[in-house]
């Protein structure tokens, strides 16, 4: 299966193996919880979906890459104890407790989540002196004398040997009591999460256009050559912070992560294509996005001539996606940031809330001292969060900005000579209506531009590949799901049927593929 139905496997597995019966008894026996076990080619995001499928199921999450433990630190060290068998006394050893069992118990006790996912990364790639361990791990569900708690489902991860000369192959009693899920390449699937995550557009729409390099391992006369998944992910972040520092991109770079060198070549030509096409039409672009144009019987052109390319339509496919990518791009950078002002929003409303309440079951009065007492008290509780783990990055970036908001908008009334928390709280409110009057605002601009992107394209390149790719990507990125929820989007609701199309499209021509062993292009 695909990394994604392996990711709704995993959560439907942690769903079944934490469901109770209404005595609080798990409604499948410890005995028959089998650990899951996720077989794969390195870097195509085992490691993401099992972190992704704990968020999703609300439950904790301990990772250990095993290849990074000793016998000692994965089963514990040796302790001696005196004991009485038959009648005399007997020097007995037994082990203190995992390392890793201990970081459940430490998870369970900073978050307060008793249910959670054990994984265990290389779990077929450990030193002959751990191997007997793992497959006690595995088969049991312990390390060393002590259990993994109840509530807590193990996941391990693998690579196949082809990919890894220390994995070990398992043998049939260890396969006999995991569930075992065989996760292949598919950069479709992938697709999905690399709009989710906004990899870079030049990267999705390179892919798009040459799906066999997202993901290869071969063996040439220099060494083994690999692309991954992982790579391109990276690729992407580096390369945003790249262009926003106004640094030069250079197959060097390129080469860093993306190592096989065909390949490497191949992009970073493409990369600057991509870069000469977005120079060339960001004044297109920018004419449908800020409302430069006519509109007229569903029809969109640009008022400015020089901007209504005539021989766009004329465009090789290749081109015609590549300006499809930059117009997802473009959006969902636009769309992104209107939904993080809008999760930021309903968390300063939350907090706000918080802070009356906390003011309401004091004695104080006066804006100041509330402010004071609040802040010092929320500053306590997130440090206490940050340092046990409980909180992600972009959580506590999200509680930090909240903070600075606040601080902002209160401080602003004491500077104008609010002194009543009863007053400031009646500002605050008024506050609070003109930020979500901008953002309805903002939502509604968003909602147009999609509007006119679609249309637009529709208009030059007709319900072809590179409408339905903007259609997909609008599909897949959940800002602007919300925004065609809240506001409406007729262009893509007119239009869906289209998908569906496309996604038949594919299913014959992977059945083709596979009856003919050829790529088949329709």
């Amino acid at each position: 299966m695909n990394i994604q139905e392996a990711k709704a496997e995993v959560i439907h597995t942690v769903q079944a193996y934490t469901a109770q019966d209404e005595n609080g008894h798990y409604r499948i026996p410890r005995l028959r919880q089998r650990p899951v076990l996720l077989m794969g080619p390195p870097g195509i995001g085992k490691t993401a979906v099992v972190e992704q499928a704990a968020a999703e199921c609300g439950v904790g999450l301990v990772s250990y890459t095993i290849t990074h433990h000793t016998r000692q630190s994965a089963v514990g060290l040796p302790v001696v104890k005196t004991k009485i068998y038959g009648g005399q006394e007997m020097t007995v050893t037994e082990y203190t407790m995992s390392e890793i069992i201990a970081s459940v118990y430490d998870c369970m006790e900073a978050t307060g989540h008793q249910k959670g996912i054990l994984f265990i990364d290389e779990v077929n790639c450990v030193s002959e002196t751990l191997a007997p361990t793992m497959l006690q791990f595995l088969q049991g569900k312990t390390f060393g004398n002590h259990k993994v708690p109840s509530g807590w489902v193990i996941v391990a991860a693998g690579n196949p040997t082809e990919y890894n000369k220390s994995a070990r192959e398992f043998d049939i009693v260890t396969l006999d009591r995991v569930k075992k899920i065989d996760v292949e390449v598919d950069y479709q699937a992938w697709k999905g999460y690399a709009i989710s995550r906004e990899i870079h557009g030049a990267i999705r729409s390179y892919l798009d256009q040459k799906p066999q390099c997202f993901y290869q391992v071969d063996q040439s006369p220099e060494g083994k050559e690999f692309v991954t998944a992982r790579g391109w992910e990276d690729l992407s972040v580096i390369l945003n912070e790249y262009e926003k520092m106004k640094v030069k991109i250079d197959e060097n770079l390129i080469g860093e992560y993306i190592q096989c060198a065909d390949i490497a070549q191949d992009f970073t030509a493409y990369y600057h294509f991509y870069q000469k096409y977005q120079e060339r039409y960001q004044g297109c672009m920018d004419g449908l996005f800020e409302g430069d144009l006519i509109r007229y019987d569903d029809k969109i052109t640009l008022r400015d001539e020089e901007m209504v390319l005539a021989g766009l339509a004329e465009c090789t496919l290749d081109e015609q996606l590549t300006l499809a990518n930059l117009f997802i791009s473009q959006t969902m950078v636009r769309v992104s940031e209107w939904k993080e002002e809008s999760g930021r929003m309903a968390r300063l409303k939350e907090v706000g809330l918080l802070m009356q309440q906390q003011a309401e079951n004091s004695d104080r009065i006066l804006l100041q001292p509330i402010m004071e007492d609040f802040f010092s008290k929320r500053d306590h509780a997130l440090k206490v969060k940050e340092e046990a783990g409980i909180l992600g990055e972009e959580e506590l970036e999200l509680e930090y900005k909240v903070d600075r908001d606040l601080k902002k908008i209160f401080g602003e009334m004491k500077e104008q000579g609010v002194r009543s928390w009863q007053k400031a709280w009646e500002l605050y409110g008024v506050k609070i209506q003109e930020l979500d009057d901008k953002l309805e605002e903002k939502a509604e601009k968003r909602a147009e531009e999609m509007e006119r992107v679609l249309l637009w394209l529709k208009q030059i390149f007709g319900e072809g590949p590179a409408f339905l790719a903007v259609m997909e990507a609008f599909t897949a990125h959940e800002g602007c799901m919300q925004i065609i929820r809240q506001k409406g989007c007729a262009a893509y609701e007119n239009n869906c049927g289209l998908m569906m199309t496309g996604e038949r499209e594919r299913q014959l021509r992977k059945q083709l593929e596979q009856m003919q062993g050829t790529p088949i292009s329709l």
